[in-house]
């Protein structure tokens, strides 16, 4: 999502589970991996979408094996909270690293965490949504652009009546990049936006609770034309990964 993000503070990312590895965890044919990748991306897929990708699998991957590829979503901010900067996030290598005691933090985080969290706190989290690929279907750049801008001006209408706050986002792996928003402001609003656009989901950033150090987001799963489903991850800020589409300029070659 655009989504899909963040800090000097964890100098080395996650790594992707690499096209081999996620093909041996979910059973998947090379030549379905993109596809169910890009699918399963949960600000974007739909029921029918889900049923396409699923008829093209043999075996049907297991929850795991789709948690594993949920989790290898990495996020860009573009200026968030008015900060003059792209910050990115990125699955915390493991969900126990969220329970450190309390003084025993490797490192403090950067100023735009707190700023972030405390937008999340006032709205129950910060709501990545998209307009991009429609029921999960891939659609050109220009359509998604297109369908991109009547999405902003929803999104600053809908703050502009709810006292909210936005900015441009995206979310990406090496294989993939979509381009959307971030924004603070009601939940059940957010879930009318990404059905108007036709979005299986919107994913949901927001403080962890309780005291002590770790990953200081959790990103959860909103449905929207999806059913819900068990998709928490921990969320780190991180240095810009090293690939084409960790860039947010990046755009695809048509």
């Amino acid at each position: 999502s655009s989504l899909t993000m963040l800090k000097p503070a964890t100098a080395s990312l996650l790594p992707l589970a690499g096209p081999m590895g996620l093909q041996r965890a979910c059973g998947v044919a090379p030549t379905a991996l993109r596809r169910l990748r890009r699918c399963l991306r949960l600000a974007i897929v739909a029921p029918a979408a889900m049923a396409l990708a699923s008829s093209e699998l043999t075996p049907e991957p297991d929850a795991k094996g789709l948690q594993e590829l949920w989790a290898s979503a990495y996020e860009g901010w573009i200026r968030p909270a008015g900060l003059d900067e792209v910050v990115y996030l990125s699955p915390a290598s493991t969900p126990s690293s969220s329970s450190a005691p309390e003084g025993q933090c490797d490192a403090s985080w950067a100023p735009w965490v707190e700023a972030t969290l405390k937008l999340a706190d006032q709205y129950g989290g910060l709501y990545g949504v998209t307009a991009f690929n429609p029921m999960g279907q891939d659609k050109p750049h220009a359509e998604n652009t297109a369908n991109n801008v009547q999405l902003e001006q929803d999104v600053i209408r809908l703050c502009e009546e709810t006292g909210g706050t936005w900015w441009r986002s995206f979310g990406f792996a090496e294989d993939w990049h979509e381009k959307g928003f971030t924004v603070a402001a009601p939940e059940d609003k957010m879930v009318e936006l990404a059905k108007k656009y036709k979005q299986g989901a919107v994913y949901r950033f927001y403080r962890k609770s309780g005291a002590g150090c770790g990953p200081p987001f959790l990103r959860a799963t909103v449905p929207a034309l999806l059913p819900d489903t068990e998709a928490d991850v921990p969320m780190v800020p991180a240095a810009r990964p090293s690939f084409a589409r960790a860039d947010p300029s990046w755009t695809p070659v048509e």
